[in-house]
């Protein structure tokens, strides 16, 4: 009951303190403060979407937006990027890549050539857009963010691979290169020594690779090539071996047939200047070029079926007769040599060397340790074949070639053709037959004069060809007899039409 009287005394306090006069003055004064806040707040919400909807009206770059700092607001698209590319172009002009081979070879890309750069294009783009979403409520409050803090576009840094690597494509095409051998020629009785050039192939991936490092480093740098060296087979320093003659031999040949004189100027114009390295094989057959008449070559007389013929390049034996001997003299390897099919006069037999086609070629191999020399030429009535390279031999050594007959062989029966416009039993010899010969070649050694060596080098075999001969047939002719009776016989007289049996 104590406590119900209580909490009504405390209700009758509180009434009364609200209907007093006093009291009702504070309430009126706390409602008119509210009132009035809110009343600002409404006032400062409507400013602020005017400012708001005013500034997403405004043309260009919208207020507040920067890029790296920089403010564009109110810039067209166009200006902006004018403004940018003055700070940020030079930022990659005086940017280059620098690639280099070896110690002596550099290559220079400034950083645009590459497509590399800042992407200004982008950046203000994407300013450009900002509160152009074309959503209403998503582009004011992107105005609200930009009125109350701004927002600040990052320009993005790359580089155009495509133009890069068509950069990278030309500068292959530069740097690729075949090796080439160290040139040896002879003038005035000289050797003139050109330097090798080593061949390249550029690792074009990992050389990519090291580009790419440099471009996105923003910073100028140097690259080696990454590539694959080939070197020479005969460098400067292999020819300046080359010093001694080591082999030379010559024949001699008549200046009454043009055509087979033209044959053997042509077919050692070919061969003189040929270096061989140590291990390389020779071979004629490349050596004289295309054996044609577009080749050089005229027609001269050949060896066919054991005849003597008419064929392109004729001539061309004595060539590779000759150098086959100096081979011999300078005591390379043989790898392939071809008796004729028939005896030549121009060099003892056995040691002839025949070309023919594709399957009849003179190879031999430089067995020494440096380069060899061929040096070839033909002019008045002689040909001659000098090979020079490093003599190895002791001093006071000589080699020499021995042929010695081992048989003959005989011309096969006569070859007989009846002719029916000879007269009956009447012969003709219409080809004369060669003897065959077997032969063997032996190489002599001597040192100071004294042999000390005689060895079996090769064997040859020359081809018995038959005499042909044409026999006649044709019967003599019947005479025709007039029997005319003397007694009785009527005067003849002229006939009309003439009759012959």
């Amino acid at each position: 009951m104590a406590e119900n009287k209580t909490e009504n005394r405390t209700e009758r306090r509180v009434q009364q303190q609200k209907s007093s006069p006093k009291n009702k003055k504070i309430w009126i004064g706390v409602l008119s403060v509210v009132l009035v806040s809110g009343i600002a707040v409404l006032g400062y919400m409507l400013y602020q979407r005017h400012l708001v909807k005013e500034l997403l009206a405004e043309p260009g770059i919208h207020r507040g937006v920067t890029i790296e700092g920089e403010d564009v607001s109110g810039l067209s698209v166009e200006e902006a990027v004018d403004l940018l590319q003055n700070k940020y172009k030079v930022a990659v002009e005086d940017e280059a890549v620098t690639l280099y081979f070896g110690e002596d070879e550099e290559w220079e890309y400034a950083f645009p050539e590459l497509g590399a750069g800042y992407q200004l294009a982008e950046a203000v783009d994407k300013a450009y857009h900002i509160g152009r979403s074309g959503e209403e409520k998503e582009d004011f409050q992107m105005g609200k963010v930009l009125l109350k803090d701004g927002v600040d576009i990052e320009v993005d840094y790359g580089y155009d691979k495509e133009m890069m690597g068509a950069r990278l494509d030309e500068l292959v095409k530069e740097f690729n290169r075949d090796a080439k051998n160290s040139t040896l020629t002879r003038t005035g009785g000289k050797f003139i020594i050109e330097p090798e050039v080593n061949g390249r192939k550029m690792n074009r991936e990992e050389t990519q690779k090291g580009i790419a490092s440099v471009l996105d480093s923003r910073k100028s740098g140097k690259v080696q090539i990454e590539a694959e060296v080939e070197n020479a087979a005969i460098t400067a320093e292999d020819n300046s071996h080359v010093t001694d003659l080591i082999g030379s031999f010559q024949t001699t040949y008549k200046n009454n047939d043009q055509n087979r004189n033209t044959n053997l100027v042509v077919g050692c114009r070919n061969i003189n200047g040929t270096v061989i390295p140590p291990g390389g094989v020779f071979s004629a057959n490349e050596s004289l070029g295309s054996q044609t008449v577009a080749g050089g070559y005229r027609e001269a007389a050949i060896y066919n079926n054991g005849k003597v013929e008419q064929g392109i390049a004729g001539g061309v034996c004595q060539v590779t007769t000759t150098l086959y001997n100096a081979a011999i003299q300078a005591e390379l390897d043989i790898v392939e040599r071809h008796p004729h099919s028939m005896t030549v006069g121009y060099v003892p037999l056995g040691r002839d060397a025949a070309v023919a086609g594709t399957y009849k070629d003179l190879k031999f191999k430089n067995n020494t340790e440096y380069p060899i020399y061929i040096e070839a030429y033909a002019a008045n009535g002689n040909l001659v074949m000098n090979i020079y390279g490093h003599e190895v031999h002791a001093p006071g050594r000589k080699v020499s070639y021995e042929t010695v007959y081992e048989s003959t062989v005989p011309k096969p029966a006569e070859v007989v053709t009846k002719d029916p416009n000879l007269p009956e039993g009447e012969r003709k010899v219409t080809h004369v037959g060669k003897t065959g010969s077997k032969v063997s070649v032996y190489k002599v050694v001597t040192q100071n004069g004294q042999r000390v060596g005689r060895d079996l080098f090769n064997s040859s075999s020359y081809r018995a060809t038959a005499d042909e001969v044409s026999v006649g047939t044709k019967k003599p002719e019947a005479k025709a007899e007039q029997n005319q009776e003397e007694k009785g016989a009527q005067p003849e007289k002229e006939p009309q039409t003439e009759t012959q049996e």
